[in-house]
């Protein structure tokens, strides 16, 4: 796991060193709606005739689902995610966790919500799952920022044609993410680009020449490369409906957070937070925690990074602890499609790690 570790750290850093001077998340839309759902298979099998069983046959099925609602008046999120680890065709290992929120904005001026949420856990080798339900208070929101990532993601084009000599400055990028916001209001994208044409022609002082505004009605017309930035952190009190530890249900305190970043176009950070317990939370706790990172780095290239953590603390018997991590990348080299996958994962009665690492090649010769 240690070369995880400095693969996770290599993207912390990646993050920093290539974010735009324009922060993305500084553009904020009236109205959020993004959804995504993401599926990865991977399954190795080979069976040498010399030996007298199948020597390998080991898979892994990863699924990743994303709603997020947000408006002046109300936002809700859904999430999901889980990992399954197959051996000879059957479930050896596996992790999936899932969480709703309801928020209703208490103010206009600050992003002060009341919430109604429900979050469930579970792990191959627990006895039960766990399901609760909650209300309570919290802080915070999210929002759509895809038109300034479009935008920023418009300049670096031009940039790199040569169509413009230097950036824009961030009063045209936020002028052009403006426009793409209101891509609805706009009969065609043809429209659309004809508004943002002379905003980015005053600014750079240049005339666009047909190849570049071509590249920017591509850009705008990409799919993919929605982001979001944002953050919100609740407290209250819930309900456990089903206690993974087998236990009797209990009214619970619950913790949560979500945050969102947008380190640059096409690059996405998710992550979440669930702790919750009994009033004796010290001693009877679940806590869950779920990353993500997608990045993409050009049409050929995409990289994608998922984490999971579960932990349950009963108030008798040992902590049991869940983990699985895929990270995974696909090129499109001179031809050739290229995808590598690696995973890790821990089942709450494992003693080790289980490691899974795929890489297949395919082209067109003729």
């Amino acid at each position: 796991m240690k070369w995880a570790l400095v693969l996770l750290g290599v993207v912390a850093i990646g993050i920093v060193g290539t974010a735009a001077p324009l922060s993305l998340c500084a553009y904020h839309a009236p109205q959020t709606s993004l959804s995504s759902l993401k599926l990865s298979l991977s399954y190795h099998y080979f069976d040498d005739p010399a030996t007298p069983a199948v020597d390998v046959n080991t898979g892994r099925i990863a699924m990743s689902y994303n709603r997020m609602f947000d408006s002046p008046d109300f936002g809700y999120t859904l999430a999901g995610t889980g990992t399954i680890d197959l051996v000879n065709f059957a479930v050896s290992s596996g992790i999936g966790q899932g969480h709703g929120t309801f928020r209703y904005y208490l103010s206009s001026i600050h992003p002060i919500f009341g919430f109604g949420g429900v979050n469930t856990t579970y792990s191959i080798g627990q006895t039960k799952p766990a399901v609760d339900v909650s209300i309570g208070v919290g802080y915070g929101r999210f929002t759509n920022v895809t038109p300034l990532a479009k935008a920023v993601k418009i300049q670096n084009d031009l940039l790199a044609m040569k169509a413009i000599s230097k950036p824009l400055s961030d009063k045209t990028l936020m002028a052009v993410a403006t426009d793409i916001g209101k891509r609805a209001e706009y009969k065609t994208i043809k429209d659309l680009v004809a508004a943002i044409q002379p905003i980015i022609e005053k600014d750079a002082g240049v005339t666009l020449g047909a190849r570049a505004i071509i590249t920017i009605e591509d850009d705008i017309n990409a799919t993919g490369d929605q982001v979001s930035c944002g953050w919100a952190i609740q407290a209250g009190l819930g309900y456990d409906l089903i206690s993974p530890a087998g236990g009797p249900q209990n009214l619970l305190v619950t913790i949560s957070g979500d945050a969102a970043f947008a380190p640059q176009p096409g690059a996405q950070l998710t992550l979440n937070g669930n702790f919750s317990g009994p009033v004796n939370i010290v001693a009877e706790n679940t806590l869950t925690v779920t990353a993500a990172y997608n990045y993409i780095v050009s049409r050929d290239v995409s990289i994608a990074l998922n984490y999971q953590l579960q932990r349950v603390q009963p108030s008798s018997g040992a902590v049991t602890l869940s983990q699985a991590l895929t990270a995974a990348a696909t090129f499109n080299v001179s031809g050739a499609n290229v995808s590598l996958q690696v995973g890790f994962s821990k089942g709450a009665t494992a003693t080790g790690w289980s490691k899974d690492i795929t890489l297949s090649v395919g082209m067109n010769l003729l």
